[in-house]
Protein backbone atom coordinates (compact mmCIF):
# COMPACT_ATOMS: atom_id res chain seq x y z
CA UNK A 1 0.00 0.00 0.00
CA UNK A 2 1.33 3.69 -0.87
CA UNK A 3 1.80 5.81 1.90
CA UNK A 4 1.39 9.55 1.01
CA UNK A 5 -1.63 10.65 2.19
CA UNK A 6 -2.59 7.17 4.13
CA UNK A 7 -0.58 8.39 6.79
CA UNK A 8 -3.55 10.77 7.78
CA UNK A 9 -5.96 7.71 7.84
CA UNK A 10 -2.98 5.68 10.03
CA UNK A 11 -2.81 9.12 12.37
CA UNK A 12 -6.23 9.07 12.76
CA UNK A 13 -6.73 5.42 13.48
CA UNK A 14 -3.72 6.07 16.24
CA UNK A 15 -5.84 9.04 17.59
CA UNK A 16 -8.74 7.36 18.10
CA UNK A 17 -6.41 4.50 19.65
CA UNK A 18 -5.07 7.10 22.14
CA UNK A 19 -8.80 8.51 23.27
CA UNK A 20 -9.77 4.92 23.56
CA UNK A 21 -7.46 4.71 25.98
CA UNK A 22 -7.55 7.91 27.51
CA UNK A 23 -11.29 7.93 28.20
CA UNK A 24 -10.88 4.32 29.52
CA UNK A 25 -8.12 5.75 32.38
CA UNK A 26 -10.46 9.00 33.10
CA UNK A 27 -13.81 7.88 33.71
CA UNK A 28 -11.60 5.19 35.96
CA UNK A 29 -10.14 8.31 37.88
CA UNK A 30 -13.36 10.18 37.84
CA UNK A 31 -15.57 7.24 39.50
CA UNK A 32 -13.02 6.62 42.20
CA UNK A 33 -12.50 9.76 43.04
CA UNK A 34 -16.36 10.22 43.29
CA UNK A 35 -16.27 7.16 45.41
CA UNK A 36 -13.79 7.63 47.78
CA UNK A 37 -12.94 11.61 47.36
CA UNK A 38 -16.56 12.61 47.68
CA UNK A 39 -18.72 9.76 48.99
CA UNK A 40 -21.05 9.31 46.49
CA UNK A 41 -22.16 6.47 44.13
CA UNK A 42 -24.26 8.43 41.73
CA UNK A 43 -23.62 11.80 40.38
CA UNK A 44 -25.37 13.84 37.54
CA UNK A 45 -22.22 16.00 36.16
CA UNK A 46 -19.86 12.79 36.50
CA UNK A 47 -21.90 10.25 34.22
CA UNK A 48 -22.69 13.50 31.65
CA UNK A 49 -19.19 13.63 31.00
CA UNK A 50 -18.73 9.99 30.56
CA UNK A 51 -21.83 9.68 27.99
CA UNK A 52 -20.16 13.20 25.66
CA UNK A 53 -16.71 11.37 25.97
CA UNK A 54 -18.10 7.89 24.95
CA UNK A 55 -20.38 9.32 22.40
CA UNK A 56 -17.89 10.93 20.79
CA UNK A 57 -15.70 7.92 20.32
CA UNK A 58 -17.97 6.20 18.64
CA UNK A 59 -19.35 8.78 16.39
CA UNK A 60 -15.32 8.72 15.44
CA UNK A 61 -14.71 5.29 15.36
CA UNK A 62 -18.28 4.25 13.12
CA UNK A 63 -17.08 7.08 10.81
CA UNK A 64 -13.77 5.69 10.40
CA UNK A 65 -15.26 2.08 9.96
CA UNK A 66 -17.39 3.33 7.40
CA UNK A 67 -14.46 4.82 4.94
CA UNK A 68 -11.98 2.38 6.10
CA UNK A 69 -13.98 -0.73 5.38
CA UNK A 70 -17.23 -0.34 4.05
CA UNK A 71 -16.74 2.08 1.18
CA UNK A 72 -18.22 2.25 -2.14
CA UNK A 73 -16.69 4.50 -4.43
CA UNK A 74 -18.63 6.46 -7.14
CA UNK A 75 -16.85 5.80 -10.11
CA UNK A 76 -18.10 9.11 -11.43
CA UNK A 77 -16.61 11.02 -9.03
CA UNK A 78 -13.39 12.22 -10.84
CA UNK A 79 -12.24 14.12 -7.24
CA UNK A 80 -11.83 10.87 -6.04
CA UNK A 81 -11.27 8.24 -9.01
CA UNK A 82 -9.14 8.03 -11.72
CA UNK A 83 -9.76 5.72 -14.36
CA UNK A 84 -8.76 4.16 -17.75
CA UNK A 85 -10.37 1.50 -20.23
CA UNK A 86 -7.83 -0.87 -21.86
CA UNK A 87 -8.67 -2.77 -25.00
CA UNK A 88 -7.45 -6.07 -26.18
CA UNK A 89 -8.36 -8.72 -28.58
CA UNK A 90 -9.39 -11.97 -27.55
CA UNK A 91 -7.82 -15.04 -29.07
CA UNK A 92 -10.14 -17.17 -30.54
CA UNK A 93 -9.51 -21.04 -28.99
CA UNK A 94 -10.39 -24.46 -30.80
CA UNK A 95 -12.11 -27.00 -29.30
CA UNK A 96 -13.25 -29.96 -30.76
CA UNK A 97 -16.79 -29.31 -31.95
CA UNK A 98 -16.77 -25.55 -32.17
CA UNK A 99 -14.17 -23.11 -31.66
CA UNK A 100 -15.31 -20.12 -28.94
CA UNK A 101 -13.43 -16.61 -27.58
CA UNK A 102 -14.56 -17.50 -23.50
CA UNK A 103 -15.55 -20.39 -21.30
CA UNK A 104 -18.24 -19.66 -18.70
CA UNK A 105 -18.13 -22.45 -15.91
CA UNK A 106 -20.38 -22.38 -13.16
CA UNK A 107 -19.62 -23.15 -9.72
CA UNK A 108 -21.97 -25.00 -6.99
CA UNK A 109 -22.61 -22.02 -4.32
CA UNK A 110 -25.27 -20.56 -2.81
CA UNK A 111 -25.12 -17.55 -5.02
CA UNK A 112 -25.40 -18.07 -8.66
CA UNK A 113 -22.01 -17.04 -9.53
CA UNK A 114 -20.21 -17.54 -12.87
CA UNK A 115 -16.55 -17.39 -13.70
CA UNK A 116 -15.52 -16.40 -17.53
CA UNK A 117 -12.00 -17.94 -19.01
CA UNK A 118 -10.76 -16.48 -21.76
CA UNK A 119 -6.80 -15.89 -23.55
CA UNK A 120 -5.80 -12.43 -24.83
CA UNK A 121 -2.23 -11.54 -25.59
CA UNK A 122 -1.12 -14.49 -24.66
CA UNK A 123 -2.31 -14.62 -21.28
CA UNK A 124 -4.80 -16.63 -20.17
CA UNK A 125 -7.55 -15.08 -17.30
CA UNK A 126 -10.33 -15.87 -15.37
CA UNK A 127 -12.63 -13.66 -13.94
CA UNK A 128 -15.50 -13.44 -11.25
CA UNK A 129 -18.94 -12.43 -13.34
CA UNK A 130 -19.51 -10.14 -10.41
CA UNK A 131 -16.70 -7.98 -11.76
CA UNK A 132 -17.34 -8.96 -15.72
CA UNK A 133 -19.58 -9.19 -18.75
CA UNK A 134 -20.26 -11.36 -21.63
CA UNK A 135 -21.54 -9.03 -24.25
CA UNK A 136 -23.22 -10.91 -27.15
CA UNK A 137 -25.88 -8.42 -28.71
CA UNK A 138 -25.40 -7.10 -32.54
CA UNK A 139 -24.56 -3.59 -31.27
CA UNK A 140 -22.33 -2.59 -28.32
CA UNK A 141 -24.46 -2.63 -25.28
CA UNK A 142 -23.47 -1.94 -21.31
CA UNK A 143 -26.45 -3.06 -20.16
CA UNK A 144 -24.93 -5.82 -17.89
CA UNK A 145 -22.26 -3.22 -17.22
CA UNK A 146 -24.49 -0.31 -16.12
CA UNK A 147 -22.83 0.58 -12.77
CA UNK A 148 -18.96 1.09 -15.05
CA UNK A 149 -19.09 4.02 -16.44
CA UNK A 150 -17.74 2.52 -20.09
CA UNK A 151 -18.29 4.93 -23.38
CA UNK A 152 -20.19 3.60 -25.69
CA UNK A 153 -19.13 5.38 -28.81
CA UNK A 154 -15.57 3.97 -27.49
CA UNK A 155 -16.98 0.49 -28.07
CA UNK A 156 -18.13 1.15 -30.77
CA UNK A 157 -14.85 1.38 -32.34
CA UNK A 158 -13.53 -1.24 -30.90
CA UNK A 159 -16.36 -3.61 -32.61
CA UNK A 160 -15.22 -2.17 -35.65
CA UNK A 161 -11.82 -2.31 -34.81
CA UNK A 162 -11.33 -5.75 -33.37
CA UNK A 163 -14.43 -7.34 -35.02
CA UNK A 164 -16.52 -7.93 -31.97
CA UNK A 165 -14.09 -9.64 -30.70
CA UNK A 166 -11.96 -7.76 -27.87
CA UNK A 167 -12.36 -7.54 -24.07
CA UNK A 168 -12.66 -3.62 -22.27
CA UNK A 169 -10.93 -3.65 -19.25
CA UNK A 170 -12.02 -0.61 -17.16
CA UNK A 171 -9.30 0.14 -14.18
CA UNK A 172 -10.19 2.62 -11.58
CA UNK A 173 -7.64 3.85 -8.87
CA UNK A 174 -8.15 5.85 -5.27
CA UNK A 175 -6.64 9.05 -6.46
CA UNK A 176 -3.65 10.05 -3.95
CA UNK A 177 -5.88 12.60 -1.74
CA UNK A 178 -6.64 13.62 1.58
CA UNK A 179 -10.23 12.25 1.54
CA UNK A 180 -9.01 8.93 0.33
CA UNK A 181 -6.11 8.78 2.81
CA UNK A 182 -8.50 8.79 5.40
CA UNK A 183 -9.82 5.66 4.63
CA UNK A 184 -6.89 4.07 3.67
CA UNK A 185 -7.58 4.01 0.09
CA UNK A 186 -5.01 6.79 -1.62
CA UNK A 187 -3.40 5.10 -4.70
CA UNK A 188 -5.16 2.04 -4.07
CA UNK A 189 -7.33 -0.50 -7.00
CA UNK A 190 -11.18 0.77 -6.63
CA UNK A 191 -12.19 -1.39 -8.98
CA UNK A 192 -11.37 -3.17 -12.09
CA UNK A 193 -13.98 -4.59 -14.68
CA UNK A 194 -13.93 -6.59 -17.80
CA UNK A 195 -16.33 -6.27 -20.87
CA UNK A 196 -16.11 -9.16 -22.93
CA UNK A 197 -16.94 -8.87 -26.47
CA UNK A 198 -17.87 -11.53 -29.05
CA UNK A 199 -19.68 -11.45 -32.31
CA UNK A 200 -22.36 -13.89 -30.66
CA UNK A 201 -23.19 -17.09 -28.19
CA UNK A 202 -22.24 -19.57 -30.19
CA UNK A 203 -18.57 -18.23 -28.94
CA UNK A 204 -19.32 -18.51 -25.46
CA UNK A 205 -18.65 -22.03 -24.61
CA UNK A 206 -20.85 -23.51 -21.27
CA UNK A 207 -18.98 -25.65 -19.14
Amino acid sequence: MRLGFNLLGIAVWVILILYLVFIIQNIRKRHLKMIVQDRKRFEGKTLAIDLVEIIVMLVAAVFMIKVTFFDNPNLNDQQAISSHVEYRPLILTTGTHKSYYVTASSAKKTRPVQSYTFYSDGNKYTVDSRYATVVTDNKATTVNAGMIPFNKRSLEKADNRYQRAYVAVYTATYRNNWRNGLGLHAGRLAMRYYYLRVPDATFVREK
